[in-house]
């Protein structure tokens, strides 16, 4: 079933390939066959059994020889050869005689597919080689499988298939694989075979299985090495060859996979091995194109590259390798014959090349010959020679070119690049002599390039105007290393401006060398820059030696300079080189009068100004000025106006700015305040630490606290006193000391920047900000702004005072930060005595309000809203304790919250958003206040509604809130109020019941107005006592003038009153 259904694409149901005649192929004609078809075949024939042979060669009809025949004659003859002639005796002869007749027949079938075997066998050895159309042999084996009964659509076809024209096939290829490494006629043998075989892609793919597992087994008996390479190369392009004609890619792919695996070889491996194969066979086709060019042995060319199954470039690539070597064999006695010419023309034909491709390849043989001509000449043109010499030389190289058969553009490209390899030696040459020669010779070789170079122009133009080529170029060039090719053109324009002997321009070099402009100008400056250093040294040397002044000198060399051209950049990094070497032997040290002349002379004489050599002055004399400034503070620290003017003085000497002098200055008086703020953090580690703290902190430190007085132990209270102690027992005194000594050292050195257009914030220069973190530097500023203010003595609170501002911006701290710090301290003061006072007395009285928003203000030098914030923010309080204690009453009364409301006025505060209350709080008030309204009888049912509407804003309730609260409210009052009514009456209090029954209705009349409020519920009273109550109420005289609404009450109550 498989067999009929196909495998892969391919199966009995599938024809093999069609060929009708041997695939058309070149083979070397001196390569011996590596199988010879005729004898195998011969071979495999004579092995086979004699019965077969005899069969093959048996004229009868093979149709009689089966089954079918022999039982009935054996069975006969039996029954007439038995001696006994009873009917049982011939009966059981006969039944002997079927027996045996079927056995005959099983024999006869084997034998006859023996037969067939060999009869095909006979038919390949006599018709495989090519005088043989393979039509015509595929016909003969039909027909001789047909007289066997094994043709292929015979039930006997597949079987016969699958195991003699299979072994026939495998044998074939086993010998090819035994034979030659490379044999051009091993691929059309055995595709000859397989399409006179019939043979489809099961079989094939079979028999190349079977091979592969032979290849395998020889490599476990002995076959290794180069031989066992060479077998596995050819089965794999065989293999890849016979599978590449299935009509189904899949099939070929899955075959070929499976032989890889089996041989262990990777799919890129596969590949470089047959096509390796296909190019050593199409190279032997190839080998027959010299010496046989006609009409046939092109299309056999490509008949091969496609049997071979190799790539159109490689293809190409190797059709262009042969026709070099037939140019080759060609030109070996140094000129093109026209016999010559027109068999590289029909070589062209032959090989299909194109003509750029046929013209590359003979140029590339003929470049050689030429080539030795150009050398000859180059010789000649590397010295000084006429016009009419180097006409000649052109018009010999045309004639050599002529001679060579090359066409005048080839053979002036390759006259160029001959040229071009000259100028290149000469190159080398200069380079080497340059490194290891010295310049002179270097020179002397870079003017014999020059020379060549032009004389090569020379002769180029000739040959271009002979050949009538004018879009060439004119001038050779070469690609040298940009490096090496600018050293020697500095070497060259060196001796140029040296004036010395030299007859050519230095750009033409730069043009043969192919320069670019950037490279030029590198060139110039390696070769000139170090000239000009040089010059301006020498000028100023002869200047300080006693030689002419430097501003008669400085004319000569602005004309020295002019030969240079060298860019403005350069000459000012040529400059500042020699003004560093000026500087170096007076550097670090202090610069007498002559010196600073002389160094001003160099400066003006090189074109410098000052900012061109700050940086060189600040390296220089940076320390020596910062040292001196140093000096200038002394032990005390604080600079006199002398020792101030002496700096100003040494700074003009030593050439420092003013600017670069002020950063000087700010770094000693930051080294100094750096040094001084470590006592000021000692003094606020003793005014705010624990004296157990505070010895821990100075034991990791390796100090001993002991006895110190200063170390109080009060720990966070931050120096911060109702009543500020005097010196001795002030807290934080030696902290203010502290803060005060750095305070005078920063404003008596004149740190502090005074001008009006400074910005507060931007007037300290110099902060210790860095040495500090935040929070303890405001900590520290907060402790000397409380004591500079709340001091009792008057000559410490002014000098603190003064020092105020300054302590907080030499710690870095902005003016927003100082306020702030100030603001929180005065706020823990008032905050304090806040909550002291409403101790005492509940609240805030008139005296305490005053103290805190008009003298706390002024006193401390705050905003009056941060003293007033704070009474609001205290008065917050005290209301929303009230509150609390409000709700938590028994019962509260409208008044209670219409005081609470008075208050909460007063203060500017609102109920819903200062207060902080809950919404269950904020309800409950509303409740209070809402049911006083609904119980007044004075007012109308309009006024109740617009009290409800104010209280609901009031306390921020939404509508529905509000609404529901109301509702609950009315529901749950108009039930107490009947359920008490009841009672009073019962218990014989008629007056209380009536005054309940007559709430009761108010709040139905407030109620009847709303669809929300109905007051039909269950009200927990029997109906009997709801209608007797409110008969005693209609006839009660309490009514305050007015009769009960009866129609209302039986409607909510659900009775009549009559």
């Amino acid at each position: 079933a498989l067999r009929r259904r196909g495998r892969h694409g391919f199966g009995r149901a599938s024809t093999a390939p069609t060929l009708t005649t041997a695939p058309t192929m070149m083979t070397a004609p001196t390569q011996a066959r590596s199988v010879d078809p005729a004898a195998l075949f011969e071979s495999l024939l004579e092995r086979s059994g004699a019965m077969a042979r005899a069969l093959d060669a048996c004229p009868l009809p093979m149709a009689l020889l089966n089954t079918y025949t022999a039982v009935p004659l054996l069975a006969m003859v039996a029954g007439e050869l038995v001696p006994n002639s009873t009917r049982v005796a011939r009966g059981l002869a006969a039944a002997l005689g079927c027996l045996l007749g079927i056995t005959v027949g099983a024999y006869l079938d084997r034998a006859k597919k023996e037969g067939a075997r060999c009869a095909v066998l006979r038919l390949l050895a006599k018709h495989m080689g090519a005088s043989t159309a393979v039509d015509e042999l595929r016909s003969l084996i039909r027909g001789a499988r047909r007289r066997f009964s094994v043709t292929a659509a015979g039930p006997k076809g597949d079987a016969f298939e699958d195991n003699a024209l299979c072994e026939i096939y495998a044998q074939f290829l086993n010998a090819v694989l035994e034979g030659p490494e490379h044999d051009s006629y091993d691929l059309p043998a055995m595709q000859r075979l397989k399409t006179a075989l019939e043979l489809d892609g099961i079989v094939v793919g079979a028999a190349h299985k079977r091979a592969a597992q032979l290849l395998i087994s020889r490599g476990y008996s002995g076959l290794t090495g180069e031989a066992m390479t060479q077998a596995v190369d050819k089965f794999l392009f065989l293999s890849e060859r016979a599978f590449a004609d299935e009509p189904s890619t899949e099939a070929g792919l899955y075959e070929m996979g499976r032989l890889k695996g089996m041989l262990n070889v990777s799919d890129k491996d596969a590949r470089q091995r047959i096509s390796a194969v296909s190019q050593a066979l199409y190279r032997q086709s190839l080998s027959t194109v010299a010496g046989k060019v006609d009409s046939q042995t092109g299309e056999a060319l490509a008949g091969a590259s496609a049997a071979f199954g190799l790539a159109g470039e490689q293809a190409a690539q190797m059709n262009a390798e042969s026709y070099r070597q037939i140019a080759t064999d060609l030109l070996k006695g140094g000129r093109l014959s026209a016999e010559g010419r027109a068999t590289l023309t029909k070589a062209q034909a032959v090989l299909q090349l194109g003509d750029p491709a046929a013209a590359s390849a003979f140029a590339a043989v003929a470049a050689p010959y030429l080539r030795q001509e150009v050398e000859k000449a180059s010789e000649q043109l590397a010295k000084a020679t006429d016009a009419v010499a180097l006409v000649k030389t052109a018009s010999a190289l045309a004639e050599r070119r002529m001679e060579l058969g090359l066409p005048a553009h080839a053979g002036t490209d390759i006259i160029a690049e001959g040229f071009v390899a000259q100028l290149r030696e000469l190159y080398n040459k200069a380079c080497k002599d340059a490194r290891i020669n010295g310049e002179p010779q270097a020179l002397a070789t870079l003017d014999m390039l020059l020379t060549f170079s032009a004389n090569v122009d020379t002769v180029m133009g000739e040959l271009r105007k002979a050949s009538g080529d004018t879009e060439g170029a004119t001038h050779l060039t070469l690609a040298a290393d940009s490096l090496p090719a600018r050293r020697l053109y500095g070497l060259y324009l060196s001796r140029s401006i040296k004036g010395a002997d030299g007859k050519l321009d230095p750009k033409d070099l730069a043009r043969v060398f192919e320069l670019s402009e950037s490279d030029e100008e590198l060139a110039r400056i390696e070769a000139c820059q170090p000239r000009l250093r040089e010059l301006f040294a020498d000028s100023i040397a002869k200047a300080e030696g006693g030689g002419p002044p430097l501003s008669l000198l400085k004319l000569a060399v602005q004309a020295e300079m002019a030969k240079f051209a060298l860019p403005r950049e350069t000459v000012h990094e040529a400059a500042m080189e020699v003004y560093r070497a000026r500087l170096e032997p007076v550097s670090a040290r202090v610069l007498k009068a002559g010196q600073k002349e002389d160094l001003d002379a160099a400066l003006n004489f090189l074109g410098l100004a000052a900012k061109d050599v700050r940086m060189l002055h600040l390296k220089a004399f940076g320390k020596v000025y910062e040292e001196s400034v140093r000096e200038a503070m002394g032990r005390s620290g604080i600079m006199n106006p002398d020792g101030r003017e002496a700096l100003v003085q040494l700074r003009e000497r030593l050439g420092i700015s003013e600017e670069d002098s002020q950063k000087f200055f700010y770094g000693v008086v930051d080294e100094r305040l750096k040094d001084m703020m470590e006592d000021v953090r000692e003094s606020y580690e003793e005014a705010t630490y624990t004296k157990d703290a505070l010895k821990e902190v100075w034991k990791k430190r390796g100090k001993d606290v002991g006895d110190d007085p200063m170390a109080d132990g009060t720990g966070g209270s931050m120096g911060i006193l109702e009543t500020p102690q005097l010196e001795g027992s002030v807290r934080g005194f030696k902290l203010m000391t502290s803060l005060c000594t750095v305070a005078d050292f920063y404003l008596k050195n004149k740190v502090l920047k005074e001008d009006k257009s400074v910005k507060p914030d931007d007037a300290y220069p110099v902060t210790v900000g860095k040495y500090i973190d935040e929070k303890t530097k405001e900590e520290m500023y907060g402790i000397f702004a409380w004591n500079a203010v709340t001091s009792q003595d008057a000559a410490y609170r002014d000098q603190w005072k003064a020092a105020q501002p300054h302590v907080g911006g030499i710690m870095g701290m902005s003016q927003d930060t100082m306020q702030k710090v100030m603001v929180r301290m005065v706020s823990r003061w008032a905050n304090g005595f806040i909550k002291q006072k409403i101790q005492e007395k509940g609240k805030l009285g008139e005296e305490e309000i005053s103290t805190l928003t008009n003298w706390v203000p002024t006193f401390f030098g705050i905003g009056a809203d941060v003293t007033k914030d704070m009474v609001q923010s205290a008065n917050k309080g005290v209301l929303q304790s009230k509150v609390l204690r409000l709700l938590n009453q028994p019962k509260v009364l409208p008044a209670d919250v219409q005081n609470l409301r008075e208050e909460v006025d007063q203060w500017k505060l609102d109920i819903q958003k200062d207060l902080e209350l809950t919404r269950p709080q904020l309800r409950s008030l509303f409740r209070v206040e809402v049911t006083a309204t609904l119980e007044d009888s004075q007012l109308s049912h309009s006024d109740k509604q617009d009290a409800v509407a104010n209280s609901k804003a009031s306390f921020g309730l939404a509508a529905e809130e509000a609404a529901s609260e109301l509702r609950e409210l009315v529901q749950a009052r108009a039930r107490g109020y009947l359920v008490n009514a009841v009672g009073d009456l019962m218990q014989g209090n008629e007056e209380q019941a009536m005054h309940e029954m007559r709430r009761l209705e108010l709040l139905a009349e407030f109620a009847e107005g709303s669809e929300e409020m109905k007051l039909k519920q269950e009200w927990d009273v029997a109906p009997a006592l709801r209608a007797n109550l409110l008969k005693v109420y209609v006839a009660s005289p309490i009514g305050e003038g007015k009769a009960a609404n009866v129609e209302l009450l039986e409607s909510i109550l659900g009775v009549s009153a009559k």
